[in-house]
């Protein structure tokens, strides 16, 4: 009898994909220690009250809340101008909980998938590159920064209609991405269509999914397939999305009556904004320089001997430092450079809007995209001394804790 090959213990891939676990622990237990738990229901709890109106069968609230800010207000209805698949998914426990539906937990248990969906497309898009695939500790860092090296880490706990929305579309956006890299069309169809119902800026990473896609066949060796072959990839990523598209339009009709109102101009501001959006518009270049500068270069205030937060948000660089390794001298590869040219794509809209985010810490709006530039920067991890990578982590984490403590002791209610 000629004796089996003897195999490790603990495969490679294997022991890969056990380290998820750990950081989802980790990240979960940041979570809950940073803001003193999380069932909890948030202040501006926009997505309950539109779920409890779903329920009764109508697009305007059924029940007034006492704090209507950033709502539509169209004679005596209130309206949530925010995409409603948030309020989807509170549905099956607001006739529970009432107005104390947990949404803070929901909302991490959701952002809880996104950071495993990050970590497992990390691992998918470096296979095969030597010192990367295989590297638990460089892919834990990257899973890391984006869980709590970001605005996640403090927009998770905190809740509140802004950030849910945000946080959702982007975990929304992070499985298409990976579903897209394990070539499921129809999947990361769906899953971008979902983010059009939810902020639908975050929909443009579609032209870098349909990259993935198309990289996908070809390392399959379908780069020889006429271009009438892709129209069924091309048609199974782009009708669910102009299916939610056309589903956008019709609720705004049935709203504002307008296919294209999403009700934003209902919303009251305070005079000083009023004053910008009918000088220059909601978008305009005229914003394009003051909102690069808070993204670039805007530092924590220095106060009765201590450093504190900008309210305005700070520098990604500050908050999120291990993007520089987006920059770690390399040879780069395709994937890298359509990774940032995506991020900067959509992230123009944010850079052009009237609103830099107020109040936030960090940039929140740059949720809409990061995912794309920390791809880019675990390709730089992978070259860069572990120490660093691990170093730069640490930084972010560490940050980002200190503005969950400064933006829970002042603003969760």
């Amino acid at each position: 009898m000629v004796p089996r090959p003897s195999t490790p213990s603990t495969p490679p891939a294997r022991r890969r994909t056990e380290f998820p676990w750990l950081v989802l622990a980790a990240v979960f237990a940041a979570w809950w220690f940073g803001s003193g738990g999380l069932l909890r229901s948030s202040h501006w709890a926009h997505y309950i009250y539109l779920a409890d109106a779903f329920l009764h069968g109508q697009l305007h609230l059924f029940r007034v809340p006492n704090d209507a800010g950033d709502m539509a207000q169209i004679g005596d209805k209130l309206y949530v101008v925010f995409g409603p698949f948030p309020a989807l998914l509170l549905m099956p426990l607001v006739p529970i909980f009432g107005r104390g539906t947990p949404d803070i937990l929901v909302l991490a248990l959701t952002a809880l998938f996104g950071v495993w969906a990050f970590h497992a497309l990390i691992a998918k898009l470096h296979e095969g590159a030597a010192g990367a695939g295989g590297d638990r500790v460089r892919l834990a860092c990257a899973a890391l920064t984006f869980a709590l090296g970001t605005a996640m880490h403090y927009g998770v706990p905190m809740g509140n209609v802004w950030l849910h929305a945000q946080v959702t579309a982007t975990v929304l956006q992070v499985a298409a991405l990976l579903a897209a890299a394990n070539g499921r069309a129809w999947t990361t169809g769906v899953l971008l269509g979902l983010t059009v119902l939810t902020r639908s800026t975050t929909t443009l990473a579609l032209p870098f999914a349909a990259w993935l896609l198309w990289s996908k066949r070809e390392r399959d060796g379908d780069e020889a397939s006429p271009p009438r072959a892709l129209l069924p990839t091309a048609l199974a990523v782009l009708a669910p999305v102009v299916a939610a598209a056309v589903l956008h339009a019709v609720y705004n009709k049935a709203r504002f009556g307008s296919y294209g109102d999403a009700g934003y101009h209902y919303i009251l501001m305070g005079g000083e904004f009023e004053a910008l959006v009918k000088q220059y518009g909601r978008f305009s270049l005229h914003f394009l320089p003051q909102n690069l500068y808070g993204w670039l270069l805007r530092l924590p205030t220095w106060q009765n001997g201590m450093f504190h937060p900008d309210p305005h948000g700070m520098s990604l660089l500050v908050t999120t430092p291990y993007l520089v390794l987006a920059a770690w001298p390399r040879k780069w590869t395709k994937l890298e450079v359509f990774a940032l040219a995506s991020f900067a794509a959509i992230s123009l809209p944010s850079l052009l809007y009237y609103n830099d985010g107020w109040v936030h810490f960090g940039q929140r709006f740059a949720l809409d995209g990061i995912a794309l530039a920390l791809i880019a920067a675990s390709f730089g991890a992978a070259r860069a001394p572990r120490w660093l990578v691990i170093a730069l982590t640490a930084w972010g984490v560490f940050v980002g804790a200190w503005g969950l403590q400064w933006f829970a002791g002042n603003f969760l209610h």
